[in-house]
């Protein structure tokens, strides 16, 4: 057998070694393709007026024009409305601008009292179009009302005078993404080598037969854990600086009207908040996955299955408002811890949520980092951290067996 062969051959055994492994490369990449089918399912299915996953959007309407073109954009609202699953609310055209400033609405449309007359005399008339950007949905019912009522208007056009109720900062999406993948990834190389290491090595029987108590080793860890944890935020911060400054320079002079991508003082903060709550929780994850794993592979497998649903739920689901996700989807994405660092951001940065919202995603990080610690520590103290397989008890499997032995 050729020398490559053998390597190979040795290194295929090694990896069928772990079926722990092995079968979490197997299964994640089915359930992490289902979890994506499912959310687009329900994402697309709301839209759907018929489907068993319909989920109506609310729109508000005022149509002041009496004439016969006002009647018609407002019977081609309710079709094309019908047609996507909108349910419309005519409100006068006050009651209508309050729900914009309140920000109580996705999408509100405006026929002024003139539409009909600009229409015969001049062949061009505007409509008003308040629009939530951080909607998707809104904002393609939105195009399509447009679109439908020009191609009804035959030569005449309609003008639509669209203004955003909420801009989406594509830039906060963005660093909301990269805040959770660096900060899932960044501690694990010292994470999984922390128990799974010194297994690894044969090294954790040394440590523990040694004066130091258990709980002072874990608490060393720990420490050790942080100390890494801390130059990855102090780099990330210095980065987030550099690309502040980068992002200013390149963009001096840009015209008001549009989102700066640049950061304010406030905006930096609360993104670097919700960076150092993500690190504590991966980190108090990772201690917990180190102690069940035998090696460091093992360990690195486990963290990567394990975190990798939902950075693809939370990449899936986050250009979409998080109001308008089924009810479904919303229960698991709040379930997740992980998915509260990008959500602090979003409800900080781009929804203007109350603090209290806020303060609930810090605090649900914070809850499920210590329940992480708690659970490694209790996983420390058992004799089964120095094994790599289950010890059998007394009385366990081959006990009862021996009980239906024959004499």
């Amino acid at each position: 057998m050729r020398a490559w062969a053998v390597v190979a051959k040795k290194e295929v055994k090694e990896q069928l070694r772990s079926r722990k492994a092995l079968f979490t490369l197997i299964i994640i990449p089915v359930l992490m393709w289902l979890g994506v089918g499912l959310m687009h399912a329900f994402i697309f299915g709301a839209m759907t007026p018929t489907g068993p996953l319909a989920t109506p959007m609310d729109m508000h309407l005022a149509v002041d024009d009496k004439g016969p073109y006002g009647l018609l954009a407002k019977q081609v609202i309710y079709a094309v409305a019908s047609n996507m699953n909108v349910v419309v609310h005519e409100v006068p055209y006050k009651k209508g601008m309050e729900l914009v400033h309140e920000g109580s609405t996705v999408l509100f449309i405006w026929i002024p009292a003139n539409f009909t007359r600009c229409l015969n005399e001049t062949g061009t008339a505007r409509i008003g179009v308040w629009v939530d950007m951080t909607s998707t949905r809104a904002s393609t019912v939105a195009h399509a009302i447009i679109s439908v009522l020009n191609s009804v208007v035959a030569e005449k056009r309609v003008d639509a005078v669209q203004t955003p109720i909420r801009k989406m900062p594509i830039t906060l999406v963005m660093l909301s993404l990269m805040l959770m993948m660096s900060a899932l990834w960044g501690p694990m190389p010292t994470v999984t080598s922390s128990f799974a290491g010194e297994r690894e090595r044969k090294t954790l029987e040394v440590l523990l037969v040694t004066p130091v108590s258990r709980h002072s080793i874990l608490l060393g860890k720990l420490l050790a854990s942080g100390f890494s944890a801390a130059l990855y935020m102090g780099s990330s911060v210095v980065g987030l600086a550099i690309y502040n400054g980068l992002v200013k320079w390149a963009t001096a002079g840009v015209m008001e009207e549009f989102a700066s991508p640049a950061l304010t003082v406030e905006q930096a903060l609360v993104v670097i908040a919700a960076a150092v709550l993500t690190v504590i929780l991966s980190i108090s994850v990772g201690i917990v996955i180190s102690c069940f794993a035998r090696s460091v592979k093992d360990a690195e497998t486990y963290y990567s299955a394990i975190f990798m649903l939902p950075i693809m739920l939370m990449s899936g689901t986050s250009f979409t408002r998080f109001d308008e996700l089924p009810l479904a989807i919303r229960i698991v994405i709040l379930a997740i811890p992980f998915s509260h660092g990008v959500l602090m951001v979003n409800n900080a940065l781009i929804y203007g949520a109350p603090w209290q919202a806020i303060a609930f995603n810090a605090a649900y990080m914070l809850v499920w980092s210590v329940g992480a610690l708690v659970v490694g520590a209790k996983l420390f103290e058992r004799e089964e951290i120095v094994e790599t397989r289950k010890i059998r008890r007394p009385g366990g499997r081959r006990g009862l067996l021996r009980l239906f032995r024959r004499p």
